[in-house]
């Protein structure tokens, strides 16, 4: 049975909270990198957030992915500025990139409001 995009999700902060505790000061500076990198500045949060959807899905990172459909939407993002990203994306990434945006809609559909 296919997992839904909440469980996938919830097993990978699960996974990443094990790595926090096993690799404490690499996570430290991963987890800053991420902090200082997504800060608003000249782009805003959201605008970060996308970005960081369409490199996701021209790199084909699942958690990456639905990691960042959360923050983007919890930073005000709406579903047609996600999939928008992600047509830039597949431009970019082509026919593989392409084979991830249904990950996308997929947890857009499990998240109504979105």
């Amino acid at each position: 049975m296919e997992q839904s995009t909440g469980a996938q999700l919830s097993d990978f902060k699960k996974y990443k909270g094990q790595l926090n505790q096993t690799l404490p000061e690499v996570m430290k500076h991963v987890d800053g990198l991420f902090q200082v990198s997504s800060a608003p500045g000249a782009l805003s949060l959201k605008d970060k957030e996308l970005i960081i959807i369409g490199i996701a899905v021209a790199t084909h990172c699942e958690p990456c992915i639905l990691v960042h459909l959360e923050k983007a939407l919890a930073a005000g993002a709406t579903k047609a500025e996600i999939l928008e990203t992600c047509g830039v994306a597949m431009a970019m990434g082509g026919g593989p990139a392409m084979a991830y945006v249904p990950l996308v809609l997929k947890f857009l559909e499990e998240h109504p409001g979105a």
